[in-house]
């Protein structure tokens, strides 16, 4: 019985212009996403959702910032806008704290998961018996985020109106991409849209099917600008 609960444990753990910074390889080997099905879906709406309750309850992001955070599997996105570069600064270390992930010291293009030793190094000199059970206890303490996403733009925040218009366009490309069958399901693509500006993330598709979903939407009425972050 003790061993099935520490499997099922262990389970329950493993499932719990674009600059992207990667993680360390060790850190994307040995905790990597391997969530499948509705537990990705409820993973990363789960993430999105807390989140964005964390910027509802301090004022000024509420106020001076429309930020708009996407997670697909391995991948997380932030765009929107935010008044000023502070503003910008602590939203992204809101949602680094988050994703629990921490920039490495010097270097601005890198990040590693928060509890980078045990994430990293030393889990990697560990032997397989011991490792199985490190991962068991630290897995919910290491992130499987290996690719991350800063677009908000240093400007005035998006009015309820133009929110409303960008809400109505995402739904419209969403609703194409499944009328012509580039895509099966709503969550084979996260469909980001600010400002006709219009990100697509995931790593659920082939290179060619990808091209194919980039390529229809910026045919769509509407569409100024597709910001394709696809990964394979």
């Amino acid at each position: 019985m003790k061993q099935v609960y520490l499997f099922v444990y262990a389970l329950i753990l493993a499932v719990s212009s674009a600059n992207a910074f990667d993680l360390t390889d060790v850190a994307d080997t040995l905790f990597k996403d391997k969530a499948i099905g509705i537990e990705e879906q409820l993973r990363d709406a789960a993430f999105e959702f807390n989140v964005k309750s964390v910027i509802l309850r301090n004022d000024k992001l509420r106020k001076d910032t429309h930020i708009l955070v996407s997670r697909n599997r391995s991948s997380v996105l932030i765009a929107g806008e935010a008044k000023t570069l502070a503003l910008k600064d602590m939203v992204l270390a809101l949602v680094l704290d988050e994703a629990r992930l921490q920039w490495t010291q010097g270097d601005v293009n890198n990040v590693e998961p928060s509890n980078a030793q045990a994430c990293g190094e030393k889990a990697s000199k560990m032997a397989a018996n011991d490792r199985r059970r490190f991962n068991l206890k630290t897995a919910k303490e290491c992130s499987t985020v290996n690719r991350f996403y800063n677009e908000v733009r240093v400007t005035e925040p998006r009015t309820e109106l133009e929110k409303s218009d960008d809400d109505v366009r995402r739904a419209h490309i969403i609703n194409q991409l499944l009328h012509a069958s580039i895509i099966q399901s709503t969550d084979s693509i996260k469909v980001v849209v600010t400002d006709k500006q219009v990100y697509l993330l995931g790593d659920q598709l082939s290179k060619e099917a990808a091209a194919k979903a980039t390529a229809f939407v910026k045919d769509l009425r509407g569409v100024e600008k597709v910001i394709p972050l696809f990964r394979f």
